[in-house]
């Protein structure tokens, strides 16, 4: 007998339908807006999609959950789509979907948008100068002790604010440690924090006042539908894992083990994971963090690179190959 609500309760529409559509025009927290292909729609964006169900609400009207939008758009039948949903093409999460926050939890919000205008061009100015004559060692830095491509650190809006390791600027009237710049941004180029990564020092890495980066997921907003995910402590961690495992995880960051707690905002994200892998720095702090992500999901599990403190050391002592092998290793145990 088909359990119809097990499999739907396993299952963000908004996810399936970003599968068969690509990218939505518009996305907020709770929906997605498409152009309905339903009806072959030319102007506006009639197709909203929710957590649990999808509507038209333009000239087809039509709607419904996960397994009729199985049944329309790909003119499967009811124990088709319900076999695809719960044995085919989609991946099978582990537990049932993480729970929504509800009115009463309180989710984080972004900047306000007088400081991510200027944080956005603080962003901006630090990349030019990275791109520059000034910021040739800091690139040398990113490419050579830390691994990364120049598509990644393009990608990533990496910058450079030139000075010394204990110095600040005064950049669009924000006051900006000197170093490498690490901007939080998403998808929808909202910015909610900056992290400076110092040259020396006993505390490297500094933040941009004004930011909101507590219980935030660094690259969240690129969470692939489907595909296992990765959770790191920090940023160049993150980006190295989803340099080398592109195509088989999706790779995000806490940002630092002392923030234990992943905001509600981004819980959604973890819903069509087959697997969530906790990948903490090999320290105590590390590992206290890596015991708090894991009452996240009953799909977590904790795992540890093979050579070195973290993925990045692992990188550059046994190679890109080695690292996505080690990468699909996990998958295929999971």
């Amino acid at each position: 007998m088909i359990d119809a609500q097990q499999i739907k309760s396993r299952v963000d529409c908004r996810d399936l339908v970003e599968r068969d559509l690509g990218r939505p025009k518009y996305r907020n927290t709770t929906h997605s807006k498409y152009k309905c292909p339903l009806h072959n729609e030319q102007k506006g964006y009639s197709l909203a999609v929710y957590e649990d169900h999808w509507h038209c609400f333009g000239k087809c009207g039509g709607g419904g959950d996960a397994i009729s939008w199985l049944q329309q758009y790909h003119g499967l039948s009811f124990q088709d789509a319900c076999e695809k949903l719960s044995v085919g093409e989609l991946p099978q999460l582990k537990s049932p979907r993480c729970p929504r926050p509800s009115k009463a939890l309180v989710v984080s919000e972004p900047p306000d948008e007088m400081w991510q205008e200027a944080a956005r061009k603080v962003a901006y100015i630090a990349m030019n100068t990275l791109w520059g004559h000034e910021g040739r060692r800091a690139w040398d830095y990113l490419e050579k002790q830390r691994g990364l491509t120049e598509d990644t650190i393009v990608a990533a809006g990496l910058g450079y604010v030139p000075g010394g390791h204990h110095e600040w600027r005064t950049i669009e009237g924000l006051n900006v440690p000197c170093g490498i710049t690490i901007p939080w941004l998403d998808r929808s180029n909202t910015i909610w924090g900056m992290k400076v990564r110092r040259a020396a020092g006993q505390q490297r890495y500094h933040q941009v006042a004004g930011g909101n980066i507590k219980g935030g997921l660094y690259l969240g907003d690129a969470i692939e539908p489907g595909l296992p995910v990765m959770v790191t402590e920090g940023e160049f961690d993150a980006l190295i894992a989803q340099q080398v495992g592109r195509g088989l995880v999706s790779a995000v960051a806490i940002g630092s083990a002392a923030n234990k707690r992943i905001d509600p905002r981004w819980f959604a994200k973890f819903v069509t994971a087959p697997s969530i892998l906790i990948l903490m720095d090999d320290d105590d702090a590390g590992q206290s963090a890596a015991e708090q992500i894991t009452g996240l999901s009953r799909a977590t599990r904790c795992v540890q690179v093979p050579r070195g403190k973290d993925i990045n050391d692992f990188y550059l002592a046994a190679g890109r190959q080695a690292v996505r092998n080690w990468i699909n290793g996990l998958i295929e145990g999971a």
